[in-house]
């Protein structure tokens, strides 16, 4: 029985090595380095329309499939209710109508907008890239 345990404890701390040598490896986001943001986002009320049209630039737009618009009622974005759109393929603009989302008794209010890469390539499969910086659009009624 010694002659087992003997055998059998220098093939078991070898398992336990090799089964455990990655345990201790932060995970890496190298990947994620390779998406971006949208930039320069715009968000103007019409007041003919009673919309907003939202419009961003991607200067590298390599395996951007469309767009995620996201519209927030709270100058602190997740924190207040916020709704989110898919844009068609490769198209840089959106209209958000105020008059569907925006109660008709409300007069004024600030809306909140910001937008997302999707990109669909071989590295990422409908992967929500980083948000652009948010900016704000007053809707105003009269």
């Amino acid at each position: 029985m010694k002659k087992i345990i003997i055998l059998l404890t220098p093939i078991l701390l070898i398992a336990l090595v090799y089964g455990c040598s990655k345990d201790h490896e932060a995970p890496t986001y190298s990947t994620y380095k390779a998406a971006s943001s949208p930039d320069d986002v715009q968000a103007t009320y019409d007041p003919a329309d009673d919309a907003v049209d939202v419009t961003w630039t991607m200067a590298d737009t390599t395996g951007v499939g469309a767009y995620f618009v996201a519209v927030s009622d709270s100058s602190v974005f997740d924190e207040g209710e916020t709704r989110g759109f898919n844009t068609a393929y490769g198209v840089s603009q959106f209209t958000y109508d105020a008059a569907t989302y925006v109660p008709a008794d409300v007069d004024s209010l600030i809306l909140y907008f910001t937008v997302s890469a999707v990109y669909k390539n071989l590295t990422f499969n409908n992967f929500i890239g980083p948000r652009a910086p948010v900016d704000s659009s007053l809707v105003l009624r009269k």
